[in-house]
């Protein structure tokens, strides 16, 4: 072609994308943390490895697509837990990953902002892509970054385990209260002819302890809660729950016995303490 005659080489052109300097920094916060991070890559493996080293990432074990491709659903999960940097894999190989992660009991975040992208952030328990991404992508997301920084989920993770701890202090005391009461009340027709107290009361009782509990939002938690994933235990709760109710009704029983039998009192007086 007359087009490519008499041509001087000038140079080559690269493209240069550097990694962010604070990711490093986040992905290190996270691994403190108890969150594992594990590197999706279309990429070849020189390029990502290239790309860790850089980051200060160490890489514990490093699996290609096509090495992905010849492994069945089992070997590939058993090989999930020491590998973090999976290179030149494909949109489907991502999701058998995720999928493999999620079967293995583990709870999957995905980061993502391409058009490839978009059926992994859905696969994932919690998408999450940037506000420049694809309009499929963040269609696809759970959560949409506003803010380029990978310590902007590292925080968010540190924050959402705070409000989980005190979620479980106000459904631990809130289920024990209510428990101890209807327990006590239980027990007190057993031993009275009537009611300590009317249904409106023990109503009013319960709106006021919820009242009480309204600071816990902000409350601090341990560092121990905020150091590693909790998990929502339904059986701790119900212990808690047997424990701590029949507790307080001993004080209600104590002071049913020291109304009655000392002071002698009636309905009335019943009713006027216990409210």
């Amino acid at each position: 072609m007359t087009d490519e005659q008499e041509l001087v080489f000038a140079g080559f052109v690269t493209f240069f994308d550097p990694p962010r300097e604070s990711a490093g920094a986040a992905i290190a916060a996270l691994g403190a943390n108890g969150v594992g991070v594990k590197i999706l890559s279309g990429d070849n493996e020189r390029v990502t490895q290239h790309v860790c080293t850089e980051l200060g990432i160490p890489i514990t074990g490093v699996l290609s697509g096509a090495e992905i491709e010849g492994l069945s659903e089992d070997a590939l999960a058993a090989r999930l837990e020491q590998t973090n940097l999976f290179c030149r894999v494909t949109p489907v190989q991502k999701n058998r990953i995720i999928l493999g992660l999620k079967r293995r009991g583990h709870v999957v975040g995905y980061l993502g902002d391409g058009i490839n992208d978009a059926p992994s952030l859905h696969t994932a328990d919690v998408g999450i892509s940037v506000d420049s991404a694809v309009d499929v992508a963040k269609d696809a997301a759970d959560i949409i970054l506003l803010q380029h920084d990978l310590g902007v989920l590292e925080r968010g993770v540190t924050e959402g385990r705070r409000a989980f701890g005190n979620i479980m202090k106000f459904v631990m005391m809130a289920m024990s209260s209510n428990f101890g009461n209807m327990f006590s009340m239980a027990g007190a027709t057993l031993i009275l002819p009537f009611l300590p107290m009317l249904p409106v009361q023990v109503l009013l009782n319960n709106l006021l302890y919820a009242i009480s509990e309204m600071p816990i939002p902000l409350d601090e938690v341990d560092k121990e809660i905020t150091e590693k994933p909790e998990h929502w235990d339904i059986h701790f709760i119900r212990n808690f729950m047997l424990v701590l109710g029949p507790v307080s009704s001993v004080f209600d029983f104590l002071t049913f016995g020291l109304l009655l039998l000392v002071f002698h009192a009636m309905r009335h007086c019943f009713r006027l303490v216990g409210s």
